[in-house]
């Protein structure tokens, strides 16, 4: 899986594995559970291998918020109530598995069954996502789960503004960047296809069901895949579309408007580039 990381430069992108799991062991991932809250302590494992499995997304419940395990692989569930929970453990590339484990005991680890046609799909995937940034003249700066979960940052666009140094304010019904001393509208992309309500429903959108964000040209340009999108991705083995940045940024008050033209094979609706109806 895809570690956190923060790339200034195209050749280092997927590259700084060790760093990322020195910066998400080091950070502030799991709660810190009050004296009097009962809690479960736990760690999840790879079923073939033992090996710990970190960014696993382990929760108490179905509706309860989950965390995600160190790189080491333990996690921590604070007031989880008496007698015996159902913790769920889920992470892309294996299967979803679900445990009864009695709060405040010692429990075994938790064992996850790889898929490995699921992995294997999903290193293929990222490695399109690679050749795609490479291809991009500007800088691309990527992000994952584990570096969401570092930050505590729950809105998509707060993690954003937080990690790439964008400054956002209020422009007309949305909000713009600055991007060379003047304001631009930013184009968000949820799983390939624009985000109808832009930055502003970029805010509302959790990063706890994202798998990655991409940040290109300082913010101006931004793309969310959710776990769900990654692991039909994977599935299918689907190449990421070929992105081109037009070298005039739209300044605000200049709509865009997405004509019909060829599908794409994630949604079978439109992809061509947005074109602006701006006079020239």
């Amino acid at each position: 899986m895809l570690r956190a990381m923060e790339s200034p430069g195209l050749s280092g992108l997927f590259s700084s594995v060790a760093l990322a799991a020195i910066a998400f062991s080091s950070a502030a991932a799991q709660p810190v559970c009050e004296p009097d809250q009962r809690r479960i302590v736990g760690q999840v494992v790879d079923a073939a291998t033992e090996a710990p499995l970190d960014v696993v997304r382990v929760a108490a419940g179905v509706s309860a918020r989950p965390v995600l395990t160190t790189s080491d692989g333990r996690f921590l569930l604070c007031d989880v109530g008496a007698g015996t929970i159902a913790i769920t453990a889920e992470r892309l590339g294996y299967e979803t598995l679900t445990v009864d484990v009695v709060a405040g005991t010692a429990s075994d680890p938790i064992r996850l069954q790889p898929s490995p046609i699921l992995l294997k799909g999903l290193e293929i995937v990222m490695d399109r996502f690679k050749h795609r940034h490479r291809a991009v003249a500007t800088v691309v700066r990527t992000y994952d789960e584990a570096a969401f979960a570092s930050s505590g940052h729950w809105s998509a666009a707060d993690f954003v503004a937080s990690r790439s140094g964008i400054f956002t304010t209020p422009c007309g019904f949305d909000r713009c960047v600055y991007y060379r001393g003047t304001l631009v509208s930013p184009s968000v992309y949820l799983d390939e296809r624009p985000l109808p309500g832009g930055w502003a429903q970029f805010e509302s959108l959790p990063t706890s069901q994202l798998y990655m964000i991409e940040v290109y040209r300082r913010g101006t340009h931004v793309r969310a895949y959710s776990l769900a999108f990654m692991e039909r991705a994977a599935k299918t083995r689907l190449a990421p579309l070929p992105i081109t940045l037009s070298s005039r940024v739209l300044p605000p008050g200049c709509s865009t408007r997405v004509l019909r033209g060829r599908a794409d094979a994630y949604s079978r609706l439109s992809v061509d580039p947005p074109r602006s109806v701006c006079p020239p």
